[in-house]
């Protein structure tokens, strides 16, 4: 495997700020780690460690069973305890016990979006070993890691789904696109990750391609606290100059979607109840009854080259329309505030729309989480439509585009598919082989 990404540790409890990293992490992730419940592929949860699971009348106290016979790649065994270890401070909402073979997690309101949470790569099942890493109970082990650089997966012989068929996974990480793509071109790489505008040259030389459904989301995020962005018509001239359009065909070389709401069709079902205000003459109109006009600042990542190209975009559309803007290049964990909007990526974090929504918010505008909080539980799509819209109101978030996950696949690879429900979930290489040489 080739991927773009460097990743810096393997753990489901890290807290990756970079968008590339994220990616990465959440691919490699499964190969070790396993959670209570996975997603079938039309996102309906299944039993994973847990066989099953029940429910009060309100939804609040869930209990979990767990799969008998299953260990850790240390040899040490899953029970409820080294379960309970393992979720006991993801959320602080939520109070974790054990008994018999069960987990018990018991929330402050009712959850019965529960088992799509834990089928999120943040809430698997790890445990520290004596060396102080982290492992899981995945098909994989962990027997190489040269953080950002290679890490080598050997096949667990005691998996309790029985021992996948790959004997090891070899991550090259940090590798160049066009490196990654000449590789599997050759038959050095078995699987790569692919940017946007590599796509058309892969599919040009014959590669295999697989495309999920979106699962990132690029937005504007206006800074409340910059003066230059105060007035409400600074940010509708900026959004209406946008061609969104233009990003999608050019950019992203047709391998993505315009974005009108935060939560794409797939997701939320009422995505194409949102519009998108393209109005290059309007924004123009706008901007010049602003005295005096602001130059205005868009931040983004220093790391990121697609996010660089479509900042490059954007403020070609944005002179275009008379409105003064320039860029700068800071790199994703720092924390200056020199700028009046961000250009942001962030990956969905579950095929359950509240929890998608919400977890979009806390980062996109935390002051807004309780609102979302207090939606029903479970939310009818009306009533998340309508907190999805209230958020956009004021053009202070403003969605860009929906991109998906892009992976070259060689033609020795067996049983590769990632299908919608699935697409959150990284690399499940547990059923995949590949061919061997002619003897």
């Amino acid at each position: 495997m080739e991927i773009g990404a460097s990743v810096a540790s393997l753990d489901p409890a890290s807290n990756v700020v970079n968008a590339s990293e994220t990616s990465g992490e959440s691919d490699l992730l499964p190969l070790v780690f396993e959670t209570l419940v996975v997603l079938d592929a039309n996102g309906v949860p299944q039993p994973g460690l847990a066989t099953s699971w029940n429910h009060d009348s309100a939804a609040r106290i869930w209990k979990f069973h767990l799969r008998p016979g299953v260990r850790f790649q240390d040899g040490s065994p899953l029970t409820p305890d080294s379960a309970v270890s393992a979720l006991a401070n993801v959320d602080p909402a939520w109070h974790v016990s054990s008994s018999a073979d069960t987990v018990s997690i018991e929330t402050s309101a009712p959850a019965p979006d529960l088992p799509f949470l834990l089928a999120e790569s943040r809430h698997a099942l790890a445990r520290r070993a004596d060396d102080g890493n982290s492992v899981g109970t995945g098909p994989f082990r962990t027997t190489l890691w040269q953080a950002g650089k290679r890490a080598v997966f050997s096949a667990n012989p005691d998996y309790w789904a029985g021992r996948p068929f790959l004997d090891s996974v070899e991550v090259t990480m940090g590798a160049a696109s066009q490196t990654r793509t000449i590789d599997l071109q050759l038959g050095k790489a078995d699987l790569v990750d692919l940017p946007p505008d590599m796509v058309r040259r892969a599919t040009d030389d014959k590669l295999r391609v697989s495309v999920t459904v979106p699962t990132d989301l690029l937005a504007l995020v206006f800074e409340a606290d910059r003066r230059a962005v105060q007035d409400g018509r600074v940010r509708e001239a900026l959004v209406r100059s946008i061609d969104r359009a233009a990003i999608v065909n050019f950019i992203l070389q047709k391998q993505g979607e315009t974005a009108a709401s935060l939560l794409p069709e797939w997701l939320s079902g009422t995505a194409f109840l949102f519009t998108v205000p393209v109005d290059p003459a309007g924004a123009h109109s706008l901007w010049e009854h602003i005295k005096p006009s602001p130059t205005l600042v868009l931040r983004y990542d220093s790391d990121g080259a697609l996010e660089q190209a479509i900042a490059e975009r954007i403020t070609v559309d944005a002179r275009a329309a008379g409105i003064s803007i320039i860029t700068r290049a800071l790199p994703a964990a720092t924390k200056s505030a020199d700028y009046d909007v961000r250009l942001v990526r962030l990956q969905l974090s579950s095929p359950e729309p509240r929890a998608a929504l919400s977890d979009l918010l806390d980062v996109l505008s935390p002051g807004s989480s309780e609102d979302v909080e207090s939606l029903p539980n479970p939310a009818s799509a009306e009533e998340i439509y309508n907190r999805e819209r209230g958020s956009l109101d004021g053009f202070r978030i403003v969605p860009l585009v929906y991109l998906p996950r892009i992976y070259g696949v060689g033609n020795r690879v067996r049983n590769w598919e990632i299908r919608g429900g699935n697409a959150l979930e990284g690399w499940q290489l547990g059923d995949v082989w590949v061919e061997g040489e002619a003897q």
